[in-house]
Order: C-alpha cells, then structure tokens, then sequence
C-alpha cells in the first residue's frame, strides 16, 4: 500500500515527483472509490434484476386464474344444490348476483339447469325460481420472508425481491341458493339450502429458486 502523505510532506505542498498537492490526491483517490462502488452495485443488480428486464405478455383482466378460481367455485356451488325438486318439471327462472359477469353468469346457470333436467320457460310454468348469486369472487393474501423489491441507490435501479419463502393464497368463492314461488298464484313454496363452491390455487416461492403451485383449479366437476 503507498502512503498518500510522504515524509515530510504537509497539506498543499506540491512535490515536483508528483505534480500534485496531498488535498489533490485525496480527492483523486476519493473519485476513484465512488466509481468502484458504482459499478459494483451495477453489476449487483444485473445480477439480481436480469429477469426483470425480460419481456412479458400482459395478462387479460381479469386474469386467467382468476376466471378459472371463479368458474370453478361457481360450478361447485351450484353441485351442492338439491335440485331434484324441480326435475322434469317446467320452471321460469330469475337470477340475481352481486358482481361479476351478470349476463355470462345468468346464461350459464340457466344452462347449468337445463343440463340437470329442469325444463326453463317462459309460458305457463309451473314453478317460478328465484336463483340468487349472493357470493362470486376470488381473494388474495401473501407471506412474505425476505428481503423486498427496492431501487438501487446512486443507479436508481430497480432490483427484484429476494424470497427465502413466499405463498401467494389465492382462493375462489360462491355461495348460491334458490327460492321457488307457485307459478299460477307466485305464492312462496320452499327455498333450497344454500350451496356453497370454493378454489383454491397456492403459489410457493422458497430460497429464491424452488417454486411450485398447488391449485384444484383445473379439477372440473362432471
């Protein structure tokens, strides 16, 4: 290691060996400290964030899973239902949801029905079924243990997460019920107990490298 003050050297003395005064070269050496520690965290975050510059097709909205968390749990909801009642007989059906796709949701229950031998009209039915979509959605929560997503100082770069394990818990959910009136006379028969569906699909994430997925969404109800 050279001394940057010499024997006999003092502040701003200049040196004609050297040309250049000691406050001078502290800053030089002070530079050349800033620029190594500059490329330095810019190859730590080419090495960290090579992914993140990767192109990516954007996602439909709402996203795949998503509709298929919702389908499944729809279907599953509606499977839970006593319907035997109401086979081989002529019904009008109303159907009511909270949210979501109301014109897909009311033609695939009816469908739904139809599959399941209950006769849908519109004339002289003898019973009028009121179909109720109380729940239809999905949520979500993660766990997290890691170090998170943040922008490089100086490089202002931004540098991905870095998981020792994450879950991302996404689940699907509907709860649906119906309510069945005389046809002639619109008076109150009976009410179906409520059917309830759920999806699940677990997305893991541990020591940055090992990932898998447990899903049931792909599991269709026949």
């Amino acid at each position: 290691m050279i001394p940057i003050v010499e024997r006999g050297e003092k502040p701003g003395e200049v040196r004609p060996k050297h040309g250049r005064t000691l406050l001078a070269r502290l800053e030089a050496g002070r530079c050349r400290r800033q620029r190594a520690l500059m490329s330095g965290l810019a190859v730590l975050a080419c090495l960290l964030g090579g992914c993140a510059f990767s192109s990516q097709l954007t996602p439909t909205q709402p996203a795949g899973v998503t509709q298929q968390l919702v389908m499944r749990s729809l279907e599953r909801a509606l499977a839970g239902l006593d319907i035997s009642r109401f086979a081989d007989r002529k019904v009008w059906v109303d159907i009511y949801l909270q949210s979501g796709n109301e014109t897909f949701v009311k033609a695939f229950v009816a469908a739904w029905l139809e599959a399941h031998r209950v006769h849908v009209t519109t004339s002289e039915p003898e019973l009028k079924l009121r179909v109720f979509v109380s729940v239809l959605g999905t949520d979500k929560n993660e766990k997290f243990i890691g170090i998170p997503a943040f922008q490089a100082p100086v490089l202002n770069i931004p540098t991905p997460e870095i998981a020792f394990f994450k879950r991302a818990r996404n689940r699907g959910q509907a709860e649906v019920s119906i309510y069945a009136f005389d046809g002639p006379s619109d008076k109150f028969v009976e009410r179906t107990p409520t059917g309830v569906g759920l999806a699940k699909q677990d997305d893991y994430t541990i020591l940055i490298l090992i990932t898998f997925t447990v899903s049931d969404a792909d599991k269709r109800d026949h």
